[in-house]
C-alpha cells in the first residue's frame, strides 16, 4: 500500500514538472512535498537506530565488569558504586558494569534466593573472561580454587607505587598471600555487608582480559578508604 502512494506521488511529481527545468523541478518538490521528504527522513533515521540497536546495542560489551557475589542484589547501588569509580577513573559510567545479581548456593552455603542460573552464568562470564574483578565470599573463593580458578597476583596489576596500599589491606594470616584482599576499610565497605567469619573479599581473575581497568578499580578500592 505505501509503495502504491509512494510510485503516485513519483508520477504526479514527473506530470507536474514535465515542462520545467531542473531548479524549478527542486522548488516545486520542496514547496509541495516538503513534508513527505521530511517524514520519509524521520522514518529512515528511525529504522537506522532500529537496526543499530539490533545489531550493535545489543551485543555491546562493557569496558570493564565486577560481579558482585552473595550480597543483596540492588541494582540502585551498583550504579552508584560504578558513578564513584568512574569520578575516580575517568572512565564514562555506561562503559563500567557493577553486577550484584549473583546469588550462588555451594557447600553448606545454601541460599533460598539462589538458582541454578546464577551458578552457571557467574561460571561461564568467568571462563569466558567476561569478568574483570570478583567480590566474593572467602568461603566461595576458597570454592572456586577446589574446583581449579585462579586468581591474579595483584602485585602484579597495581602499579609499584601502590603497592604500600595492598600491604596494608592483607590480613597476616594469609601470610604471602597476594591473591584477596579484604574488603574491610576499603571503598567497598560501606557499600555492602561483611559477614563474620565469612568476609568478602576482591579478587582478579587470570581470565580478564582488561588489566588496566583492573588495577585501576584496586586503586579506588584500595585509596578512598570507608569513614
Amino acid at each position: 500500500m505505501r509503495i502504491r502512494i509512494v510510485r503516485k506521488w513519483m508520477e504526479d511529481i514527473r506530470t507536474k514538472t514535465k515542462h520545467m527545468n531542473r531548479e524549478q523541478k527542486w522548488e516545486y518538490v520542496l514547496m509541495y512535498y516538503w513534508y513527505h521528504i521530511l517524514l520519509g527522513a524521520i522514518l529512515l533515521g528511525l529504522v537506522i537506530l532500529l537496526i543499530y540497536h539490533i545489531v550493535w546495542g545489543r551485543n555491546r560489551k562493557p569496558d570493564f565488569t565486577c560481579v558482585i557475589v552473595n550480597q543483596e542484589v540492588d541494582f540502585p547501588r551498583d550504579a552508584e558504586i560504578a558513578e564513584e569509580f568512574s569520578s575516580f577513573s575517568g572512565i564514562g559510567a555506561k562503559k563500567l558494569s557493577i553486577d550484584s545479581d549473583y546469588l550462588i548456593s555451594y557447600e553448606d552455603v545454601r541460599l533460598p534466593e539462589a538458582n541454578e542460573s546464577s551458578y552457571e552464568k557467574f561460571f561461564f562470564n568467568w571462563s569466558s573472561g567476561l569478568i574483570d574483578v570478583m567480590v566474593l565470599p572467602e568461603s566461595f573463593y576458597e570454592y572456586c580454587l577446589k574446583l581449579g580458578g585462579e586468581f591474579c597476583d595483584l602485585r602484579e596489576i597495581l602499579p609499584a607505587e601502590k603497592l604500600d596500599c595492598l600491604e596494608e589491606q592483607m590480613n597476616p594470616e594469609c601470610g604471602q598471600e597476594y591473591r584477596r584482599i579484604y574488603i574491610e576499610g576499603t571503598a567497598l565497605e560501606g557499600w555492602l555487608q561483611t559477614e563474620e567469619g565469612d568476609p568478602p573479599v576482591l579478587v582478579v581473575p587470570v581470565e580478564m582480559k582488561h588489566k588496566e581497568l583492573s588495577g585501576k578499580f584496586l586503586e579506588y578500592v584500595l585509596e578512598r578508604r570507608s569513614e
